[in-house]
C-alpha cells in the first residue's frame, strides 16, 4: 500500500510530505486547490508522461517520491526479474522520479536507476486509479470482457491463452510461408532445375578462381620464369663460383680455425645453418624449374575454366562462396518444388497440435468465465441496490464462441446488461447507464472483487459524480468497507463520504509573495470538523453548519468503530 508521498516543485506545489494509512483515505479541498496535482504526481511516479509545464516556474526539476509497503509477491517478482534490489524495510518499494524543466526524466527504484517500462509494469500492481475515464470505459463493450476477467482473477489463465494463441499464429504463419514458397517454386521449377543443375555441374570449389588465376600467370610467363629461376639457382647452388661453394670453403676454414680457438664455435654453427638453408633454397629452385615449362594445353584449360567461372559470377552474382551458397539454395528450392510434402505435413501437424491446445484452453477459460459471471451477477446486484439503484438488475450476456476462430483472449464475446429501474428490460449498459450510475457500477465492481486486486491500492476520483443524500452515505459506507480489504484513496466533494474516512487529508492553496502554493496535511479531529463545515456551507460558517459537521463526523466515526468491532 502507499505509505508516503513526497512532492517538490511540481506545478503549484513547492514542497509537500504526506503519509497515508490503511483503510479509507480521503482527499478534500476546494476546486483548484491541488487535488488533481497530487493524483498527477502519483501518475508521474509510476511512469506517466509529465506535461511540459509541470515543473514549477523557476525550478530546475520536480521530484516525486512514493513509498509503498507490504507489496504483493508479483511486485517482488517484477523487481527481481529486472535485477533491482529490495528495499531496506520488509516488502518496501521506494520510487523516485525526477522531471527536469526541459522535460527529461530519470527514475529510481530503491536507489537503483530504472526504466519507464519497468515503472509502467509495476503501476497496476501498486495502484489502480478509477476516475471519470475509467468509469467511461464501461461504455466500451470491448472493455466488459477485460473487467470480467479482472473481476474473476483470470489474469494467469488469460496469459496462458495468449501464449497458446501466439504459438498457433506462429505455426500457421510457418505453414502459410512454406505453402507460398512451394507454390512459387513450382511455378519456376523448370528454371530452378536448369539453374541448380548448371551450378552443380560446375563442380565449384571454394577459392578455385584465385588458385587458377595464379596458375594462369605462371603458365603465361613460363619462359621468363624459367630464365630467372635458372639464373638464381646457378648463382646460388649449381653454377661455377656459386654462393654455396664459396660458403662451403669459408665454413671449412672456420672449422680449421676452431681447432685453435674454440671460441669460433658459435660462428661455425651459424655458417652451418646458413649453408643448410641456402642448399635447401637451391634444391627448391631446382624443383620449381622442373615444374615450370610452357604448357599451351594446360593454359587453355585454365583460361576456359576461369571464363566459365566469370560467366557464372556475372549470371548469378557474387563470389565463388556465394555461388556455392546459391547452388545449395536452388537445390533445396527445387526439391520443395518437386512436390515433396513431408515438410508441409510436419508444419500442418504443428498447426493442428497448436490449435487443439488453444481450443482446449479457450473452452477452459470459457467455463471459468461462466463461473465468474454467476458470482458477479449475484454480488453486483446486491451492491447496486445498496448504492441506491433499488430496482437494478444486472446480467452478463455471454456469447460462447465455440466454432469461431480462437483469439488471444479465447473466443467469448461478453456484454454487460443493466436495468436501472423496476419494470424496465435489461439493455446494454454501454447505452443506458448515466454518469452517476457508471460511477456506482465501478464502485460495486471493486467492492465485489476487492480480493482480486492483488494488493494494489485503489484510488477513486469522482466516485461521487451524480449522487447525493442517502446514496452518498451508502457510497461512504461501501468505501470504508472496501478499505478493510484494500487501502482506498478517494477524492471527494461530498462531506457525507469524507466523514467515513479513516484518514482525512485536506488540500488547500494560498498566495505567498505573489505566487500560488498548494499544500496538504493530515487533518486532526478539529480540522476535520472545519473541513466538513466548509464542504457543507462554503463560506457561510454558521453555528448550525458546524454542528452539522460535528454530527456527520461523529456519525461516521461511530459507524467506523462499530464496523471495526
Amino acid at each position: 500500500m502507499l505509505r508516503r508521498l513526497h512532492v517538490s516543485d511540481l506545478a503549484i506545489i513547492e514542497h509537500l510530505e504526506l503519509s497515508f494509512e490503511p483503510g479509507l483515505n480521503v482527499l478534500t479541498g476546494e476546486t483548484g486547490a491541488g487535488k488533481s496535482i497530487l493524483l498527477a504526481a502519483l501518475d508521474v511516479a509510476l511512469g506517466g508522461r509529465p506535461d511540459a509545464d509541470l515543473v514549477r516556474s523557476g525550478a530546475e526539476e520536480a521530484v516525486v517520491e512514493a513509498v509503498f509497503s507490504n507489496v504483493s509477491p508479483a511486485v517482488r517478482e517484477t523487481l527481481a526479474a529486472a535485477g533491482l534490489p529490495a528495499g531496506d524495510a520488509a516488502d518496501e518499494v521506494i520510487i523516485r522520479r525526477l522531471v527536469a524543466a526541459g522535460g527529461r526524466t530519470r527514475a529510481f527504484i530503491n536507489g537503483a536507476q530504472a526504466t519507464l517500462a519497468l515503472l509502467r509494469d509495476l503501476a497496476p500492481q501498486l495502484l489502480r486509479v478509477y476516475g471519470q475515464d475509467e468509469h467511461q470505459a464501461l461504455r466500451r463493450v470491448e472493455s466488459h470482457r477485460e473487467l470480467l476477467d479482472a473481476a474473476g482473477g483470470l489474469g494467469s489463465a488469460l496469459e496462458e491463452m495468449k501464449r497458446r494463441h501466439a504459438r498457433l499464429v506462429s505455426a500457421r504463419d510457418a505453414l502459410a510461408g512454406a505453402r507460398t514458397l512451394r507454390e512459387a517454386a513450382r511455378e519456376r521449377a523448370e528454371l530452378l532445375e536448369f539453374q541448380a543443375g548448371e551450378l552443380v555441374r560446375a563442380n565449384l570449389v571454394a577459392g578455385e578462381d584465385d588458385a587458377l588465376a595464379a596458375e594462369r600467370i605462371r603458365l603465361a610467363h613460363a619462359d621468363r620464369l624459367a630464365t630467372l629461376v635458372t639464373g638464381a639457382e646457378q648463382g646460388l647452388y649449381s653454377g661455377e663460383g656459386a654462393i654455396v661453394e664459396g660458403l662451403g670453403r669459408a665454413l671449412a676454414t672456420v672449422r680449421d680455425a676452431e681447432r685453435l680457438d674454440p671460441g669460433l664455435a658459435q660462428i661455425r654453427t651459424l655458417l652451418e645453418s646458413i649453408l643448410a638453408e641456402l642448399e635447401e633454397a637451391g634444391s627448391q629452385l631446382g624443383k620449381y624449374l622442373q615444374s615450370v615449362s610452357p604448357d599451351p594445353d594446360r593454359l587453355e584449360q585454365v583460361e576456359d575454366r576461369l571464363a566459365d567461372l566469370a560467366r557464372l559470377k556475372r549470371k548469378y552474382g557474387g563470389t565463388i562462396d556465394e555461388l556455392i551458397r546459391r547452388r545449395d539454395e536452388l537445390a533445396a528450392e527445387f526439391q520443395l518444388a518437386g512436390g515433396s510434402d513431408e515438410r508441409l505435413a510436419e508444419l500442418q501437424a504443428e498447426v493442428d497440435a497448436a490449435e487443439r491446445e488453444a481450443v482446449a484452453w479457450a473452452k477452459r477459460l470459457s467455463v471459468e468465465r461462466r463461473r465468474v459471471v454467476r458470482d458477479l451477477e449475484r454480488g453486483l446486484v446486491s451492491e447496486l441496490r445498496a448504492l441506491g439503484l433499488e430496482g437494478a438488475r444486472f446480467s452478463v450476456q455471454f456469447v460462447e464462441g465455440e466454432g469461431r476462430p480462437v483469439g488471444p483472449t479465447g473466443w467469448d464475446e461478453i456484454e454487460f446488461l443493466l436495468s436501472a429501474n423496476t419494470g424496465e428490460d435489461l439493455k446494454p449498459l454501454a447505452r443506458v447507464a448515466s454518469g452517476g450510475e457508471l460511477s456506482r457500477i465501478m464502485l460495486a465492481l471493486k467492492t465485489v472483487t476487492a480480493a482480486e486486486d492483488k494488493g494494489a491500492s485503489l484510488i477513486f476520483d469522482e466516485v461521487d459524480a451524480g449522487i447525493g443524500g442517502t446514496v452518498a452515505e451508502v457510497v461512504g459506507k461501501k468505501l470504508r468497507h472496501l478499505g478493510k480489504k484494500r487501502q482506498v484513496l478517494c477524492v471527494t466533494h461530498l462531506p457525507v463520504i469524507a466523514a467515513y474516512a479513516d484518514h482525512h487529508i485536506g488540500v488547500s492553496k494560498r498566495v505567498e509573495e505573489g505566487r500560488t502554493l498548494s499544500t496538504a496535511k493530515v487533518l486532526s479531529s478539529t480540522d476535520r470538523i472545519a473541513e466538513l463545515a466548509r464542504m457543507l456551507g462554503g463560506a457561510r460558517q454558521t453555528r448550525e453548519v458546524r454542528e452539522h459537521a460535528e454530527q456527520l463526523l461523529r456519525h461516521g466515526l461511530e459507524r467506523t468503530a462499530r464496523g471495526a468491532a
